[in-house]
């Protein structure tokens, strides 16, 4: 099926499930409280997390004992900044389509155990972020010396794509939906690949289909480079996409 047409010191977050904004505060589909702000990162392992895993798919055992399934995605409605704090939904903040409250929307996720860490949300997952956000975004989410470290590696061989209007190499994003790419199994890394969680967000958990919100839903689709979670810091990381341009220069020194 396809997609066409239309140690580390851990920062922790993460809510219930709800749906497609459709005004101020967004349909939902669950709980969408939270207990506050940013909090002050708290001590992980250097196996923490302990490796990739599908929130989506459910599968018992996929993660060891004492760890849960938590999505390393921050996607939100019309690429705003994830609400996960304020709850709002305004021009900045947008309802999180694949963590948070939704997390089990996501087909991308780390095995991760909190070590009963408190959370500023209430299922106890780290706060997911975008590595390739701003510095001031991610110095907003994640909190200011907190850094946003992905936990997987794009394939450089299926998930990037030519961008016809710069002639350059870059990471597969929804947008790039029908024209580049057809989503499904076309990339490695790519999010809901076959657009099933972005039916049931875009129908607020089986409702009424709400096609501008399954629009907006496959364009905030992305590969691994766009995927993390607020840690302290993490190595430097190349675009691996990026190198293979032929005037790459190196990021990390």
């Amino acid at each position: 099926m396809r997609i066409v047409g239309v140690a580390l010191l851990l920062v922790m977050a993460c809510t219930d499930r709800k749906g497609a904004d459709t005004e101020a505060e967004g349909t939902e589909t669950g709980d969408t409280s939270d207990t506050g702000g940013p909090t002050t990162p708290t001590t992980g392992e250097l196996e923490n997390p302990s490796g990739f895993c599908s929130p989506a798919a459910e599968a018992p055992g996929a993660c060891p004992a004492d760890y849960q399934c938590c999505s390393d995605d921050p996607a939100t409605t019309q690429g705003r900044l994830p609400n996960y704090f304020s709850g709002k939904v305004d021009d900045k903040y947008g309802v999180p389509i694949f963590s948070g409250a939704n997390n089990v929307l996501s087909y991308s996720g780390q095995c991760v155990d909190n070590g009963g860490n408190p959370s500023p949300l209430t299922n106890g997952c780290p706060v997911p972020c975008n590595p390739t956000w701003s510095e001031a975004q991610k110095a907003e989410i994640c909190g200011v010396g907190s850094a946003c470290c992905s936990f997987q590696t794009v394939d450089p061989v299926k998930d990037c794509e030519l961008d016809p209007n710069t002639g350059r190499w870059r990471s597969a994003r929804g947008s790039d939906i029908p024209n580049l790419s057809t989503w499904g199994d076309q990339h490695t890394t790519n999010q809901d690949p076959q657009g099933a969680s972005c039916l049931i967000f875009a129908t607020g958990g089986g409702g009424i289909l709400d096609m501008e919100a399954l629009k907006d839903c496959y364009m905030q689709l992305t590969v691994a480079d766009q995927r993390g979670f607020c840690y302290v810091g993490c190595d430097c990381t190349e675009d691996l996409c990026d190198m293979k341009n032929p005037d790459w220069k190196p990021r990390c020194g």
